[in-house]
């Protein structure tokens, strides 16, 4: 990233879109413009699940996620790096986590419970 922005989050997910998540999205062909994966996970179960423009090869966003704590299992997008120029368009700490809920949801089938249904 050339101009990345850091932000917490604190947005709870559920086991099932975390499943979706480390599962992630490999494009096809190149109609599929992201790539959702797992770019680094330890052994304490935190991990960075990195969503990319594929054909550009350019991470826009890597989440943070760790346990939360909670006694079933749960985790957390506990922060979020993303890129705040694009081809010179500012991209709002917002703007960043509406992409991330919209695109986990289309193409992954990730529910998010916790944030706004938003229009494609």
């Amino acid at each position: 990233m050339r101009e990345p922005g850091t932000a917490q989050w604190g947005l709870r997910i559920s086991n099932a879109d975390l499943t979706k998540l480390k599962a992630g999205f490999e494009p096809q062909h190149q109609d599929h413009k992201w790539r959702i994966w797992v770019s680094d996970q330890s052994e304490g179960g935190n991990m960075s699940i990195t969503l990319t423009r594929a054909m550009h090869s350019m991470d826009i966003c890597i989440l943070h996620v760790k346990p939360d704590g909670g006694s079933d299992g749960s985790y957390s997008i506990e922060a979020f790096t993303w890129e705040q120029n694009i081809n010179g368009v500012r991209i709002s700490e917002e703007q960043a986590k509406k992409r991330v809920v919209v695109l986990s949801r289309d193409l992954l089938g990730c529910d998010i419970e916790a944030m706004p249904e938003y229009g494609t």
